[in-house]
Order: structure tokens, then C-alpha cells, then sequence
């Protein structure tokens, strides 16, 4: 199958955006066949990061972004602090093609972008944050708050279910409340066209409150083995 770099996808990007549709990608597609040796499962779910993370990059660096500036793409349950170092990359190589240091490699100059890697992402890339610990709330600050919404990854194993509360309480009880209802609420809503108002009883009905969030979590609870309470 073709990389999302190849030029065969603009017509389905092209769709997209005249659709005015959000392409959400979730992590665990893309890898090989391990074929049926023993450790075959567990060698796809080491490298799922991996094949999941390089369609950032794909996109980005090919220009997919530039030649479809309005394209929305979610990549979700796939980690947050990834993205740092990711873009720091990306912004790197950027920077030696359009100086012109690329020694043998030779790049066309229509790959050169016409802006940094990382303004593409704070464009037109979102991230679905599945269960993020402490660490990766804080990772969520540096790649950006405009950028990141929260999931539980209800109803898979390893989701915060039901301990949603608790968990909200021990990655987020420090953060501002505007900031929260952005991951939280409004990002979703801009990204995917969702309608906040119609929403609004049932979150008043089953949402957490504000103050609820803002207290610190003091004991992980009994049988919370969620990454969300195991990572720090």
C-alpha cells in the first residue's frame, strides 16, 4: 500500500476538504504481518507507535498540508509527548533543505516547504490524547491546548472507565479552567462540528464539575490499572 506521502491520495484529500469531513486516525493500523511466530503479537504491539506516529511526518513533509491547507486530521490513542521531539525533527531537516545544506541526499526544491513543519501541525493536525497521565497533560502545554482533545478510550481495557473522574482529578486538578474546557469540550466541537449547546444538559446531568476536577487525586483507586494511573 502506498505511503499517505504519495501524490495517488490528493484526490481523496481533495474530497475531504470539498466535504468538509475530518479525517481521524487511530493508532494500531497500518503495521505489517508479523506472520504466526510466537512473539508476533507482541513484535505488532511494540512498533504500533511507530506506524501510527510516521503519518505525521507523511503528511507534513510531502506537502499534503501546503496543497490542502484546510484538510482537519485527528491522531488519536497514540500518545502525546511523541509529537515534541517529532516536530522538533521535521523543523530540523526543514531547515537544512531550505538552506540548501543536504550534502548528497539532492532534495527537488518543490519539496522544500514554504513554511516550518510545525506551523503545518498548529494548522491543520489535532491530537486525541486517550488516557494521558500527569506527564503527558503537561506534553499536551508544549505541542498545544488548541490542539489536543481528551479521551477516556471508553470502552477498551486499558480506558479510564470508571474511573474517569479520578482520573481527570490526577492529570488535570492544576490547570486553569478555560484551558480544560478547551481539551475537554471545545477543540472536539470545532474540529468535528459539534453542536456545544445541544450538549450542554447532558453535561450539566453527568459532566464533573469544576471544582470536582481542581482536587488533587490523593490515592489511585483499588483496580485502576489504566496507563493513566500507572505512568506518572
Amino acid at each position: 500500500m502506498l505511503g499517505l506521502y504519495h501524490p495517488a491520495y490528493d484526490r481523496l484529500w481533495a474530497a475531504c476538504r470539498d466535504l468538509d469531513l475530518t479525517i481521524t486516525q487511530h493508532g494500531g493500523s497500518g503495521n505489517p504481518n508479523y506472520g504466526d511466530a510466537p512473539a508476533a503479537t507482541l513484535m505488532y504491539l511494540l512498533e504500533v507507535p511507530f506506524f501510527a506516529h510516521r503519518n505525521l511526518s507523511h503528511l507534513i513533509m510531502s506537502g499534503v498540508f501546503d496543497r490542502f491547507p484546510e484538510l482537519r486530521y485527528v491522531m488519536t490513542e497514540q500518545g502525546v509527548g511523541w509529537v515534541i521531539e517529532d516536530l522538533r525533527r521535521m523543523d530540523g531537516y526543514h531547515a537544512q533543505m531550505s538552506s540548501g545544506r543536504i550534502g548528497e541526499l539532492g532534495f527537488p526544491a518543490e519539496l522544500v516547504l514554504p513554511d516550518k513543519p510545525s506551523s503545518y501541525f498548529a494548522r491543520n493536525v489535532w491530537i486525541g490524547a486517550s488516557f494521558p497521565s500527569p506527564s503527558e497533560a503537561e506534553a499536551i502545554k508544549t505541542i498545544g491546548i488548541d490542539r489536543t482533545l481528551w479521551g477516556s478510550d471508553y470502552p477498551h481495557n486499558e480506558s479510564t472507565f470508571p474511573h474517569n473522574r479520578e482520573h481527570l482529578r490526577r492529570s488535570f486538578s492544576s490547570w486553569d479552567e478555560a484551558d480544560l474546557r478547551k481539551i475537554f469540550a471545545e477543540n472536539a466541537s470545532k474540529v468535528y462540528r459539534i453542536d456545544l449547546d445541544a450538549l450542554v444538559p447532558l453535561a450539566e446531568r453527568i459532566g464533573p464539575s469544576v471544582d470536582e476536577v481542581a482536587t488533587p487525586l490523593d490515592e489511585v483507586p483499588k483496580g485502576a490499572f489504566s496507563p493513566a494511573f500507572t505512568r506518572p
